[in-house]
Formats: C-alpha cells, structure tokens, sequence
C-alpha cells in the first residue's frame, strides 16, 4: 500500500513539473506576441498573393493552383516621399475596403497618365498624395475603373519573391501590360528608382 502511495506521490510531482513548465513556456510565448503583432503591422511580413491582377509578374500561373509568396515591407508608407513609379504595393480595395489588391504604382501625384478603358476621360492628372495604379494583367480592376488612389490606403510594398524558389528574387519595376505613358513627369526627386535598386540596371526610361 505504501509502494502505491508513494507511486502516486512521485507521479503527481512529475506532472506537476510539466505543468511548470508548460506554464513558463506559454508565459514566455505571450511575452512576443506583441512584439510579432508590430513587426507585422509596421514593419516586415510574409504574405500570399491572390488572384491574378498582377500576372505574369506575379501568380504566373494560369491555373491558379499555385500562388506566390512574397515579401510585403511596411516601413515608411506614411511617407510619400518613400514611394517610386514601378513600386508593386498592396492596397485597401477603394471598392471594399475589408479587401486588399495588390497593384503597380503607375504615376505619382502632379504627373498626367494616358488612361485606359473604361476610365471616362483619356487622360488623368493624379492628385496631390495620390498615385495612378493599375495590375500588369489586362483584365485587372484598377485606376482605369476606380481612379487615383489615397497614400493611406497602402499597406504594404511587394519587395520580393520569396516561393517558388525557381522564380526567387526582388520584384521587377515593369510589368506585363504594354509600357504606360505618363505625359507629365513629376520633377520631385522621389522620382528616381528607390534605394535597393540604386547600382542595378534601370528598368524604365527616365
């Protein structure tokens, strides 16, 4: 009899010690869970893409069965400054704001797009803090159906390609539609091709 009860004794102190320990671990975990919340929220993230406005920058695939995974940087977006033409950003849905679109940023604030359809007129001078953005597939729903859009609805720059391994890589400034022609260039020196592609070749003629 004294065998079992200290059987059970030792038994009830080893899990004791788990639960301890299941109890430091759990504390020590949601010490970090603000700390992931704000890299999240305000500085780096890794993000899926959806749908197939961005194609073939993006999504290439036609089936859909397999989606990119990218690098969403979140640094300086109260900035406008920070932002450059060729940049691919996500966005708040002007149409519904519960849902994000990703898009290439086309023209910035002051400069004169030539517009496509169904855009009413054939061109757009973008408003101040605003910027012209439109998806590189020729199906996408963009400034052409819903106009310039508001600095703060962007949430997010698409850097990097993070999967498929195969296609690994920064995020190229052009895109797959036929080049856009902006007919009045800003003269701000924001203009110029951002710092991680400072050195590398130019992807647009200035």
């Amino acid at each position: 009899m004294a065998s079992a009860f200290r059987k059970a004794y030792q038994h009830a102190q080893a899990n004791q010690g788990t639960l301890k320990y299941a109890g430091r671990t759990i504390a020590i975990a949601l010490t970090w869970v603000p700390v992931v919340a704000y890299v999240a929220n305000h500085v780096v993230w890794i993000g899926v893409i959806d749908g197939s406005s961005m194609t073939p920058t993006l999504n290439p695939e036609s089936n859909g069965l397999r989606r990119d995974i990218a690098l969403l940087w979140k640094l300086g977006l109260k900035e406008y400054k920070s932002f450059h033409r060729g940049d691919v950003v996500v966005l708040r849905n002007p149409r519904d704001p519960e849902t994000s679109v990703v898009k290439r940023i086309v023209a910035l604030e002051g400069e004169e797009v030539r517009t496509r359809f169904p855009y009413p007129e054939s061109t757009c001078r973008v408003p101040q803090h605003h910027f012209w953005v439109e998806g590189d597939n020729i199906h996408s729903v963009d400034s052409n159906t819903y106009g310039p859009v508001t600095c703060g609805l962007i949430t997010a720059r698409v850097t990097r390609v993070l999967f498929p391994f195969g296609r690994a890589g920064l995020v190229p400034r052009t895109g797959g539609r036929d080049p856009r022609e902006v007919l009045v260039k800003s003269e701000l020196p924001f203009s110029t091709p951002p710092p991680w592609l400072k050195g590398g070749k130019k992807t647009e003629k200035e």
